[in-house]
This record gives C-alpha cells, structure tokens and sequence, in this order.
C-alpha cells in the first residue's frame, strides 16, 4: 500500500483503496445470514414462550 503524506492529510491511490472493497455477493450472504439469524430467533422465541 503506497500512502503518502500531503500537508496534513494522507492520500492512498485509489488502485490500493477499491482492492479492499468486496462485492455483492458477500452483501448477499451477510443479508441471508442476518435473515436467518432473525427467523431463528423468532423460532426460538415461540417454542420458548409455547
């Protein structure tokens, strides 16, 4: 990773910045997995609260 000093701030190239970015799939699967978490919950809830 190239950063550089410029007055009192530091620019990163911007090849250096995106490289760290992921696409949609992993939003994907982040999105299902917070879904089914919930749906667990709920699940859990009923069967606890009869």
């Amino acid at each position: 990773m190239t950063a550089r000093k410029v007055g009192n701030h530091i620019e990163v190239a911007e090849e250096d910045v995106r490289a760290g970015q992921t696409g949609l799939g992993m939003r994907y699967v982040l999105g299902a997995g917070v879904v089914l978490v919930i749906i667990g919950f709920l699940i859990a809830a009923g069967v606890w609260l009869g």
